[in-house]
């Protein structure tokens, strides 16, 4: 697994039931998750993620393992010690894991088009060379949790059995070539509502013979097309400087009306809030870095890169 350094980010929304939504605010601006920030002990969801035994529905307690853990779980994999992670699941006869996350369309437009790219990685054998293992993925713009709602499924992003002819139920290393394979789809014809959740699982099975590890990384889901909305809506925005240098930075247009202003870091958080009526905008509270600068004006959104150095 290689460490992403594309920019994305994270916009924290209303809780639905307990978890919080990932919000997606405009076309071509992913969410980019490598799962590094689990580190190599943590055992808790990042946020907008979970799992849960689809047998009951009750919330799994994420275990960490480098592969060689034999029991049904959800589970923090990656090699011991290795700060590079990814997010797995591992079914027996007791617990049948489904993986999954929640995200809100903060767009301000209906979303007809996502893309999603993400890498399975197997980390331990099957131990039956006569079953090809495959944990389907699955999307619904009407569920509340993972075993609620009405599910669609989408085959090619399947995680499916690399080491089909395995049979010693082995631990392996899912960050090499020989046990990955990259995986990418855009799901069309969507009615993804602002302001909506859409949510995205991956439902393991419990196989004959002892079951493999399956995990997901270098997750990336993108907003592909709105319904209704050109891009670049605000009519002669302009941002500058940038990069800026002196904590001042100066957002104008065709209007003279009021905008609203959010930055947020690489890490999703929100670090500025505020509106601007005159063009000034004062960012001197940054670190030096990139952000994605989010500004509306009279009901028109759109996103920019700011550097502040």
């Amino acid at each position: 697994m290689k460490k992403l350094y594309t920019l994305s980010f994270v916009l924290l929304a209303s809780l639905s039931f307990g978890q919080t939504p990932i919000g997606l605010i405009g076309v071509n601006v992913p969410y980019i998750e490598d799962f590094s920030g689990m580190g190599a002990t943590l055992t808790t969801y990042l946020p907008g993620w979970t799992a849960i035994n689809i047998s009951n529905g009750a919330t799994l307690s994420m275990a960490v393992t480098n592969g060689v853990a034999s029991t049904g779980n959800a589970y923090n994999v990656g090699a011991i010690g290795d700060e590079e992670r990814a997010f797995g699941t591992l079914a027996d006869a007791t617990i049948t894991p489904a993986l999954g996350a929640v995200f809100q369309n903060n767009t301000g437009s209906t979303v007809s088009k996502i893309s999603i790219q993400t890498r399975m990685e197997q980390w331990k054998e099957s131990g039956n060379a006569g079953i090809n293992e495959t944990v389907a993925f699955y999307y619904s713009l009407d569920a509340t949790s993972l075993s609620t709602g009405t599910w669609t499924p989408v085959s090619t992003l399947n995680l499916n059995e690399k080491l089909t002819l395995a049979t010693t139920n082995s631990a392996v290393n899912g960050n090499l070539s020989a046990n990955y394979t990259n995986m990418a789809n855009i799901i069309s014809g969507l009615n993804w509502a602002n302001g909506a959740n859409l949510w995205i699982k991956w439902v393991d099975t419990n196989d004959s013979g002892t079951n493999g590890m399956y995990a997901i990384d270098n997750f990336i889901i993108s907003v592909n097309q709105v319904l209704g909305v050109k891009q670049n809506t605000i009519a002669g925005l302009n941002m500058y400087p940038n990069p800026v240098s002196k904590g001042t930075l100066y957002i104008t247009s065709n209007s003279s009306e009021a905008k609203s202003v959010s930055v947020f870091d690489l890490l999703g958080k929100q670090v500025l809030n505020t509106k601007t009526s005159n063009s000034t905008v004062n960012v001197s509270s940054l670190r030096a870095g990139s952000y994605i600068v989010k500004i509306t004006e009279e009901g028109k959104t759109d996103t920019k890169k700011l550097i502040i150095e």
